[in-house]
């Protein structure tokens, strides 16, 4: 085999990490701001919120398919709710808690799509309305009155967006209501090298701004925040550019309450990012991009498909348009998981570092519940202003620090 011949092979298998099949989906680690009891994330729930299941709200432009959504673009949005079990069928509540608070965990913890239920489309205003006040009837039922929305990455189906949204939420103390917007992907990682799922994200953008439309407009929702994954960062930061241009930045942002904002290995071109980033950190109360020099999903999709460096890739030497962002916008933070590596013994590596390592799904976890900037929630701050470490000392520093936030629970 000549060794061009070999490139393909080997990038299906970097890329095909952007994420893995449909079933099974597990429980993330437990973030370290939760192990040895640093912070006791559910010691404050009543007993009607002691349980296994978690409501996902979701909307989805895939088209129907059989008794579920296929992977192509539907010119509808459709709005339901879907219950998640976290868990396997026999376990409590107690045996949740002990998983989700300590590491090593004694068993993998699946997360399983148990029903799913559409209530109607966007082309029925009278289904998105009635959506909406489910989602107002669950806001009420939480302490925070905010939204976690989770925007997916390439080569997942419908059970993965809800399964995040649902982990969100369990981890930030079940005081976020969460909601998955699901585009369309196929579950084959070439529909995404090939450009048909880039062309869906494209097509997809404005349907995740109409969902933020419609919590905004329709809810009491006092914030929404946003979490997206590695292709989920073309969709997120295209829906916010075209929110934005709709009558301008500053009555945007009045309109949609939006707070924290984060890229996680995001794999969208930095320079499409650049764009937009004036309209997303004019919308957002804090902008979060996580980055990693061991991204091998990000690293060929930028090989393989041209657009330059990616967003969720450490850059050898930042850019005098990167510099002046960071200069000038204070509410963007970069965070680069791998400076200080030589320091610590390791690398933070992988496509799904953001939720499989137990440093940056606490740090996360604690931007989405509190609002802090970087500094406040123990990251160390980088040569460059506005970018953002951690230190070797960590998890350490982190229990005092989110007892500084929440004083012990949330």
């Amino acid at each position: 085999m000549k060794p061009w011949a070999v490139l393909p092979v080997l990038a299906a298998g970097f890329l095909a990490s952007c994420a893995g099949p449909p079933k099974p989906q597990w429980l993330m680690p437990t973030p370290v701001l939760y192990q040895d009891g640093r912070v006791d994330p559910f010691g404050h729930l009543g007993p009607e919120m002691r349980h296994t299941g978690v409501e996902v709200f979701y909307t989805t432009n895939r088209k129907p398919q059989g008794d579920h959504y296929g992977n192509d673009v539907n010119s509808v949005l459709h709005f339901g709710t879907a219950t998640m079990k976290l868990g396997e069928p026999g376990d409590d509540w107690e045996t949740l808690v002990l998983a989700s608070t300590t590491d090593p965990r004694p068993k993998p913890m699946p997360v399983n799509l148990v029903a799913s239920r559409e209530i109607g489309t966007d082309e029925d205003d009278g289904a998105m309305e009635e959506w909406a006040k489910e989602v107002d009837r669950a806001l009420r039922g939480v302490q925070t009155r905010e939204i976690v929305l989770y925007v997916h990455g390439a080569k997942v189906g419908f059970h993965h967006s809800c399964a995040f949204a649902a982990e969100l939420d369990h981890f930030c103390g079940r005081d976020l209501v969460p909601v998955a917007f699901d585009w369309p992907t196929h579950q084959e990682v070439w529909s995404y090298v090939d450009g048909v799922d880039v062309d869906h994200a494209r097509r997809s953008s404005g349907r995740l701004a109409e969902t933020i439309r419609v919590l905004a407009d329709r809810t009491r929702a006092e914030r929404i925040h946003i979490v997206s994954w590695s292709a989920g960062a073309r969709v997120h930061s295209r829906a916010l550019a075209e929110l934005a241009a709709e009558g301008g930045i500053e009555r945007a942002r009045r309109r949609s309450r939006l707070g924290v904002m984060a890229f996680a290995a995001g794999d969208v071109p930095v320079s499409e990012f650049l764009e937009r980033l004036p309209a997303i950190h004019g919308l957002s109360e804090r902008v979060l991009v996580y980055m990693s020099d061991g991204d091998g999903a990000v690293k060929w999709s930028s090989r393989l498909m041209g657009g330059g460096r990616r967003l969720g890739m450490v850059p050898e030497k930042l850019s005098e348009e990167e510099l002046a962002a960071l200069r000038s916008m204070p509410r963007l933070e970069a965070i680069d998981t791998s400076y200080g590596k030589d320091r610590r013994g390791f690398d933070i590596v992988g496509h799904r570092y953001w939720f499989q390592h137990p440093w940056v799904n606490s740090d996360l976890v604690l931007a989405l519940r509190t609002g802090a900037p970087a500094e406040q929630r123990g990251l160390r701050p980088a040569p460059q202003k506005g970018a953002w470490w951690f230190g070797e000392h960590y998890p350490q520093r982190i229990g005092q620090v989110g007892r500084g936030l929440t004083g012990g629970e949330w």
